[in-house]
């Protein structure tokens, strides 16, 4: 027997919620990264908006592979572990699409092929617990509590602006 879940728009509008608040706090990890390290602003991803959406979508695979409720000490090694292969593997599948290289961590410490890094994968680690004992908590409780209008209105903007955005920039990047 399937047992299937009603999508509705309270559902619809948490995951739009996180998506683009994890973009937001990866766009956020990005420019203070390069501010602290080059001492300058430089808006870091692939849209216009400052979203970066590998963000939101490693959380959401985090979220897909560890559904169950995990110790922090757990969540962190294994979010640590997949966020390492998932940007990895990202690195190579960008770069294969755009024919350029998005991200480096040549001279980093403990640089994992100049794609990744064991810096950077304690910090996707962190962020990793807060999202599973931040966000997502955080994102259920405002789907409940909002009225059904607004989840929907946010969720239609949301997704109309930043499927706009990415369809433009996919485009730039495309033409190089």
């Amino acid at each position: 027997m399937v047992i299937t879940k009603k999508i509705t728009s309270r559902t619809v509008f948490r995951y739009v919620f996180e998506f683009v608040a994890a973009g937001f706090v990866g766009w956020i990890y990005e420019v203070v990264t390069v501010w602290v390290l080059l001492h300058r602003f430089e808006n870091r991803g692939i849209l216009h908006l400052p979203i970066v959406p590998i963000y939101a979508v490693g959380a959401f695979l985090l979220l897909a592979l560890l559904r169950k409720r995990l110790n922090p000490i757990v969540l962190f090694a294994a979010s640590f572990a997949i966020t390492t292969v998932f940007e990895l593997g990202a690195s190579y599948l960008l770069e294969f699409i755009f024919h350029k290289q998005f991200w480096t961590y040549k001279g980093w410490a403990f640089s994992i092929l100049d794609r990744s890094s064991g810096v950077s994968s304690t910090i996707f680690g962190i962020m990793a617990v807060a999202y599973f004992y931040g966000l997502h908590p955080l994102s259920g409780k405002l789907g409940e509590k909002l009225p059904k209008g607004f989840c929907t209105a946010f969720s239609v903007a949301a997704i109309a602006v930043i499927g706009a955005d990415f369809v433009i920039s996919v485009c730039q990047n495309l033409k190089g």
